[in-house]
């Protein structure tokens, strides 16, 4: 998920002045805000030098906080799992590894 829209409208920029700025199209920054298509490295690198953040924050990859979220595809589910999971001491994910590995292996949680 691109974030030029909100990094846009938070620095009161026009579609065309932001087009200007980076040397683009108004009809491109709406098509990639619209995400009827996205930038090239080439926009994506002038985006995030205009807004001063990382590619990966605009690309939705970091969050404000300079973390990766490399989980976006993962389901809420899947999610919860994964936040459970971290806050368990090594022993315990261990144990947990074995755990789910033991139910894969059981007909009836498969």
């Amino acid at each position: 998920m691109l974030r030029i829209k909100s990094l846009r409208t938070e620095n009161n920029f026009s579609q065309r002045a932001l087009a200007e700025r980076i040397g683009s199209s108004q009809k491109a920054v709406d098509y990639w805000e619209k995400e009827k298509s996205e930038p090239t490295a080439k926009f994506i690198c002038a985006l995030a030098d205009c807004f001063g953040c990382s590619a990966d924050y605009l690309l939705g990859r970091e969050d404000d906080f300079g973390n990766v979220n490399v989980n976006s595809d993962l389901t809420e589910r899947e999610n919860l799992l994964l936040s459970v999971y971290r806050r368990l001491n090594e022993n315990g994910k261990d144990h947990a590894v074995r755990f789910l590995e033991y139910l894969l292996s059981q007909e009836d949680f498969r």
